[in-house]
């Protein structure tokens, strides 16, 4: 089955996920919604499905290559937030020093589809890290997470 892009769906409906997949709609509120703009013998399930992403069918490096050692490691925050949870991959077989990558991902949080980027980098002979900053948001889906703002008030004005 083809992959549908944006086109394929009413601009209503791709408004109305964007607001789900940001926390601003739960489930029901998007189904509820998205059947407004239904054609008869389609579900509203199958849009929700067709417009999520498919992180397995992205992936280009499995976790367990041979090629590169993966792990979370957890450190704590400089600024007193409480424990930072990160992915590092590197290369298996490195000797010495490697330059190191850090993977910052989007409003989506960590996901299968960052963890693949770090270990893509790590193929490439560098360490790659990619911090959750959304781990201590236990509500978060995709959102802005509540502690976020406070977090990045030392760096602002900076330039």
């Amino acid at each position: 089955m083809t992959r549908k892009t944006s086109g394929d769906f009413h601009p209503e409906i791709l408004k109305l996920f964007d607001r789900y997949v940001h926390g601003g709609l739960d489930r029901r509120g998007f189904l509820t919604g998205a059947a407004k703009y239904m054609a008869v013998g389609i579900s509203t399930a199958s849009i929700l499905e067709a417009l999520s992403p498919r992180f397995a069918e992205a992936q280009q490096v499995p976790p367990d290559d041979s090629r590169i050692k993966t792990s979370f490691v957890e450190f704590p925050s400089p600024q007193g937030y409480g424990t930072v949870r990160a992915y590092l991959a590197r290369p298996a077989r490195s000797k010495g020093k490697l330059p190191t990558v850090l993977v910052v991902h989007e409003n989506r949080g960590l996901n299968p589809h960052i963890e693949d980027i770090a270990r893509r980098l790590a193929l490439a002979n560098f360490i790659a890290l990619a911090p959750d900053a959304f781990l201590r948001c236990a509500a978060h889906r995709g959102g802005r997470c509540a502690h976020q703002g406070a977090s990045l008030a030392p760096l602002r004005g900076r330039r």
